[in-house]
C-alpha cells in the first residue's frame, strides 16, 4: 500500500471542497503547515480523523480510498493509518491510539461510549513539587483493574506506554514462573554491579549480537575479573546472558553475549513504578475479584 494514500485522499478531498490547507487547519484546530506535512506523507493523529472527514464532507472511509461504500474493517483502516505514519513516529501514535481508545474499556455497563472518560495527556510524567519546583521520581500512571483484566500505563509526551493484560481464562498465576525463580532472579540482580552490567550490554546496538569477554567488560565496569565471571555465570544460568566460545591463535577464549532482547528495559521501569511513593497512580477500579485465584490459599482459609 502506499503510505502516502492518506495524505493524497486529504488533499485530493480538501481541494474538492474549495479549502486552503490554512482553512482545514483552523476547521480541524491545527496549523496549516501540518495539513502541509499530512499532504507530503505524514499522517494526522487517528483522533482528528473524524473532524477532517466532516470538514470535507467525505466518510472516514474515503480517506483510506475507500470510496464505493464498502463495509468498515476497522483492523485494516487501523494498519492503514499506521503505514501512514513516519516510521520513527508509529509506536508513538500506536499508543496514543491506544490511550484514546481506552475509555470505553473502564465505561460502567449501561453507560452509552459517549460518556466515556478521556485519559488525559500530561507534559512530564513526573510529579512537580510546587512548593519547591523540583521533580520526584512519582509517576503520573494509571492502572485500570477490570473483571475481565489488568491494564497499567503512562500517558505523558516525555514517557508513555500501555500495557494491557486481558485475564486468562485459567488465571495469570497459571502463566506465572516459581517463586523460586523470582526470589533467584533478584538475587541476582542484587550482587554489587549486576545492573551496570546489564546497563553496560544493553547501550550497545541491538542488532550487533557482539561477544564479550569477562576481561574487557572488567575494563569497562573498573572492576575486577573474577567478579565479572561470577556475575556472567549467575546471568547465563538464569539464561539472560548466552555462552559462547572464540578460537584465537592463543586458543580458545570464553565469552558470552545477550540475546538481543530488551526485556531488562520494562522490568527496570515497573520496579521504578512499584518503588515510587507519594501519589498514587490515577485507579479505576471495575474489578471485585482478586487479582490472583490461586487455590491453595483458598485451601488454607478452608483449613
Amino acid at each position: 500500500m502506499d503510505n502516502n494514500l492518506l495524505g493524497e485522499q486529504i488533499a485530493q478531498y480538501r481541494k474538492a471542497a474549495g479549502l486552503t490547507q490554512d482553512e482545514l487547519g483552523k476547521a480541524v484546530g491545527i496549523s496549516a503547515q501540518a495539513v502541509s506535512r499530512w499532504e507530503c506523507g505524514g499522517a494526522p493523529d487517528i483522533t482528528l480523523l473524524p473532524d477532517i472527514a466532516e470538514r470535507l464532507g467525505v466518510s472516514i472511509d474515503a480517506l483510506f480510498g475507500r470510496e464505493k461504500g464498502e463495509q468498515a474493517d476497522v483492523e485494516d483502516t487501523v494498519r492503514r493509518w499506521i503505514a501512514s505514519v513516519p516510521k520513527g513516529q508509529r509506536l508513538n501514535e500506536l499508543c496514543r491510539l491506544v490511550w484514546s481508545a481506552m475509555g470505553p474499556v473502564v465505561l460502567l455497563e449501561g453507560r452509552d461510549y459517549k460518556t466515556a472518560p478521556k485519559f488525559n495527556r500530561e507534559s512530564r510524567c513526573e510529579w512537580i513539587d510546587e512548593a519547591d519546583g523540583k521533580p520526584y521520581p512519582v509517576l503520573r500512571r494509571i492502572s485500570v483493574f477490570q473483571e475481565d483484566g489488568l491494564v497499567f500505563g503512562v500517558n505523558a509526551d516525555d514517557m508513555s506506554f500501555v500495557s494491557i493484560w486481558p485475564e486468562p481464562e485459567a488465571g495469570y498465576e497459571a502463566f506465572m514462573t516459581k517463586n523460586s525463580l523470582c526470589r533467584e532472579l533478584f538475587q541476582v540482580l542484587a550482587m554489587p554491579h549486576c545492573l551496570e552490567l546489564l546497563e553496560y550490554l544493553h547501550s550497545k546496538p541491538a542488532r550487533d549480537f557482539r561477544h564479550y569477554t569477562p576481561g574487557a567488560v572488567a575494563k569497562a565496569l573498573g572492576i575486577e575479573v573474577q567478579e565479572t565471571e561470577n556475575l556472567i555465570a549467575a546471568l547465563t544460568d538464569l539464561g539472560l546472558l548466552k555462552p559462547a566460545t572464540l578460537e584465537t591463535e592463543d586458543g580458545v577464549c570464553h565469552s558470552f553475549r545477550t540475546w538481543g532482547y530488551d526485556a531488562i528495559v520494562p522490568l527496570l521501569y515497573f520496579a521504578r513504578w512499584l518503588t515510587s511513593g507519594g501519589t498514587p497512580p490515577t485507579t479505576t477500579a471495575g474489578r471485585t475479584a482478586p487479582v490472583l485465584r490461586r487455590e491453595k490459599w483458598k485451601e488454607n482459609e478452608e483449613d
